[in-house]
């Protein structure tokens, strides 16, 4: 197969200097890279110049570079989209521009398919990701439940014990390292009219009920996670719209899974009550109403 990697990037060329080299270091290199910028200044551009440059100047195998410059596209989702379509490889590999991979990433993700020919696609798996304090934990398992279960932080938590682990079946994926054959792709994409949390999922979830997806616990990888400022009302309110957006386009299926929802609601009203008794503050709880007005409000398609 030929392989292309796609990377959306916006305002970030220190974190993505650092995800390019390690694309160079690969075992077995793609055929193309398409890097569709965002950016606001020519920081990213003037990198990927250097970059082009230094490949042309290499005498290894290394990868076509395509870079779309198009700041007035909205949210990674249509970034992608945007590389989907000049990606010429049968297997699409996504990756963010603030990953470390190992140096055999792309290596691990071909003998994958290779394995099991049956696969839409194969993610790798995030290394760096800390197993969050017991009353998270405790938390997510009790109203996280049905659809809304993450499948996935358990298998980052283990990432260590998993190394040589086969591939582990999931139904959602993670766009920073997340891989779909062409094929198995078909029509779908990502929701280029929606720019929050939850995008991956819908696309992983709906490529899933053709194909088999599964996490290969040997394509591994670092996932800086470029901190920002925000705020437990902020993250609050963007988790809780995230599932709203993914229970109206996907899960909205089954009164099991729409009491699931109701459930999931009252454990984000319960966090959020507490965090304002916590705190002396109804700053927690007015985020909770926004986002549930919020949700109310928006049109999911």
């Amino acid at each position: 197969m030929r392989l292309s990697a796609i990377i959306a990037t916006k305002n970030r060329a220190a974190t993505l200097s650092g995800t390019l080299e390690t694309i160079l270091r690969q075992t077995v290199p793609v055929d193309d890279l398409v890097i569709v910028d965002q950016s606001a200044d020519a920081s990213t551009r003037d990198l990927i110049a250097r970059f082009a440059r230094d490949l042309r100047t290499a005498d290894a195998a290394l990868p076509e570079v395509i870079y779309l410059y198009d700041p007035t596209l909205s949210g990674a989702g249509a970034a992608r989209n945007a590389g989907i379509e000049r990606a010429g490889g049968d297997l699409l590999i996504f990756l963010d521009d603030d990953v470390l991979l190992e140096e055999n990433f792309f290596e691990q993700l071909a003998a994958a398919y290779e394995g099991n020919p049956e696969l839409g696609g194969v993610q790798g798996i995030i290394t760096n990701y800390s197993r969050p304090p017991l009353r998270g934990r405790l938390l997510e398992e009790f109203f996280f439940i049905g659809p809304f279960r993450d499948e996935r932080m358990p298998i980052y938590w283990n990432a260590e014990h998993l190394r040589h682990q086969s591939p582990i079946p999931v139904r959602k994926f993670t766009s920073c390292l997340m891989s779909v054959k062409r094929s198995a792709l078909g029509p779908d994409r990502f929701d280029a009219d929606y720019n929050g949390r939850g995008e991956d999922i819908d696309l992983s979830w709906r490529v899933s009920e053709r194909y088999p997806l599964v996490i290969a616990p040997a394509a591994r990888a670092r996932h800086l996670r470029t901190p920002l400022a925000r705020s437990p009302e902020s993250w609050l309110t963007a988790s809780l719209l995230g599932y709203c957006y993914l229970y109206h386009r996907i899960w909205n299926t089954s009164v099991a899974n729409r009491l699931c929802f109701a459930w999931l609601k009252c454990g984000f009203a319960l966090v959020a009550l507490v965090s304002s008794i916590r705190k002396r503050s109804i700053a927690p709880w007015s985020a909770f109403m926004a986002a549930i007005r919020n949700a109310h409000n928006a049109r999911y398609v």
